[in-house]
C-alpha cells in the first residue's frame, strides 16, 4: 500500500507520561508520581449541580462559544482576578485547556510560521503547533536559574518568521513562576517585535511561598495581542470533565469560536454546567485543596533534598518538582524505569519535556503525604543500591 500516516503525526513520539503510567498499571503497590492529575475527586456540589441540570434538560448543544451563563460567570471571575474589563466577546469555552491550544494555533498559524517555546515545556505543545502547520523554536532555560526564561534568550530566537511567543507560568514540568519584572521586559520585547502571545496559565491558582500569579495580559497594550489558556482541571479537580477556556484579544477569540464550531461543535453541555457550579462555589473549597498541594510540594522538596545526588529547586508553583539527577546518572530514562521496577515508584524522565530537562525527572505531588514519605524512603533505598552497583562495576 502506498499510503501512510501523515509525517506530522509520525514524527511525534507517544507520550512518555502515558508510557510510564501504562507501565505502572502493570505492577502492584506502585506510588504513582507521574501523571499530573489531582488525586481529589471533584467536589460533590459540582457533581450534584451538574447532575441536576442534566436531569432538567441541559444535555443539548450549546452555542459554540459556550453556555451564556458560564460565559457571564467567566467574565466576572476573570475581571475579578485581572481587572481587565473584558466582555463575553473576549472568552470562548473549549474542550479542556488542550482544546483551547488547538483552537488557538489553528486560528493563528500559517504554514512555516514560528512559535517560540521556552523549555522544558508541556509535551503537547509541539504536536499542537506542528499539526497546525507551524514550526517550534525552542528557548533553553537553566536549572541553576530556576528554569525562568530570560528575555534576552527570547530575543535571540526571533526570526522574520516568528509569529507567536508561548509562555507557561506556573510551569509544567518545572514549577517555575515567571516574575513580574521578567513579564514586564517580555511584554516590551513582544510589542517592539510585533509578536503575539499565548499564555498557558492552567496552574494559576497553584503559586507558593507568598508569591502571587501574574499574567502578561495585564501589561499595557497586551490585551489585543494576547490569549490566555486556562482550565478547570487542576483548580477544581475536574480533569475528566474536559472543560477549559481561553480569553483575550477579541479578534482572535472570534475566529477561535469558528474553529471550535467545526472541530467539536461545542464543549459538553453537562461539563459546562459543572464548570458553572465550580465558579459559584465558595473559593475556600479550591483554596483548601491548593493549600494541601503546597504542603505536599514542600514536604517532597525537603525529602528529596536529603537524598544524595538529587539537586532540587524550591517549588514556586504547580504541584511538580523537577530535580536534577546528573550526579547519579547520565540516563534518567533508565533510572526511571529501574526505579519503577525495583521500588515501585513512578515518575517521568525529563527528556520528554525538552533538552533543558534531559538531566531531570518530574515528580507530581498527587498522593497523600504519607505516600510521599514512603516514596522518598524507596527512592533513598534505590539510590543507595544504585550507587553501590556503580561502585562495584567500576
Amino acid at each position: 500500500m502506498r499510503h501512510q500516516v501523515a509525517k506530522a503525526v509520525q514524527t511525534i513520539r507517544d507520550s512518555v507520561i502515558r508510557e510510564m503510567f501504562a507501565r505502572a498499571t502493570e505492577l502492584g503497590n506502585v506510588i504513582s508520581l507521574g501523571i499530573g492529575e489531582p488525586d481529589f475527586p471533584t467536589d460533590d456540589r459540582i457533581c450534584q449541580d451538574a447532575l441536576r441540570d442534566a436531569l432538567s434538560g441541559a444535555t443539548h448543544y450549546t452555542q459554540s462559544q459556550g453556555n451564556k451563563e458560564l460565559l457571564s460567570a467567566l467574565v466576572e471571575a476573570i475581571n475579578s482576578q485581572h481587572v481587565l474589563g473584558i466582555e463575553e466577546k473576549n472568552v470562548v469555552v473549549t474542550h479542556g485547556g488542550t482544546g483551547a491550544l488547538a483552537a488557538y494555533f489553528r486560528t493563528i498559524l500559517d504554514p512555516e510560521d514560528e512559535v517560540i517555546v521556552p523549555e522544558p515545556y508541556f509535551l503537547s505543545y509541539r504536536p499542537q503547533i506542528e499539526w497546525a502547520g507551524g514550526r517550534v523554536v525552542y528557548v533553553p532555560t537553566r536549572f541553576e536559574e530556576g528554569f525562568e526564561v530570560k528575555p534576552k534568550d527570547i530575543e535571540a530566537a526571533i526570526t522574520p518568521r516568528t509569529k507567536v511567543l508561548l509562555l507557561n507560568s506556573p510551569n509544567n514540568p518545572t514549577g517555575a513562576v515567571i516574575s513580574g519584572a521578567t513579564l514586564d521586559a517580555i511584554a516590551d520585547l513582544v510589542k517592539e517585535r510585533d509578536l503575539l502571545v499565548v499564555s498557558d496559565e492552567v496552574y494559576d491558582r497553584l503559586v507558593f511561598g507568598g508569591r502571587r500569579h501574574e499574567s502578561i495580559i495585564t501589561r499595557p497594550d497586551m490585551l489585543e495581542r494576547t490569549v490566555v489558556i486556562n482550565s478547570f482541571s487542576k483548580t477544581y479537580a475536574m480533569t475528566g470533565w474536559r472543560i477549559g477556556y481561553a480569553f483575550g484579544a477579541s479578534w482572535i477569540i472570534e475566529s477561535m469560536i469558528k474553529v471550535v464550531c467545526h472541530c467539536t461543535s461545542c464543549t459538553s453541555s453537562v461539563s459546562q454546567r459543572g464548570a458553572l457550579a465550580a465558579l459559584r462555589m465558595d473559593p475556600a473549597v479550591a483554596d483548601e485543596m491548593m493549600g494541601r498541594f503546597a504542603k505536599r510540594s514542600e514536604f517532597l522538596y525537603q525529602g528529596l533534598r536529603a537524598v544524595p545526588g538529587f539537586r532540587v529547586n524550591k517549588p514556586e508553583g504547580t504541584f511538580y518538582l523537577f530535580p536534577d539527577i546528573s550526579q547519579l546518572t547520565d540516563d534518567p530514562y533508565r533510572f526511571a524505569l529501574d526505579l519503577l521496577q525495583e521500588e515501585r515508584v513512578a515518575l517521568v524522565p525529563g527528556f520528554a519535556f525538552g533538552p533543558s530537562g534531559r538531566n531531570c525527572v518530574r515528580f507530581a505531588c498527587t498522593v497523600e503525604q504519607d505516600r510521599l514519605a514512603e516514596a522518598v524512603k524507596r527512592i533513598g533505598r534505590f539510590v543507595a543500591n544504585h550507587v553501590e552497583r556503580k561502585r562495584a562495576s567500576s
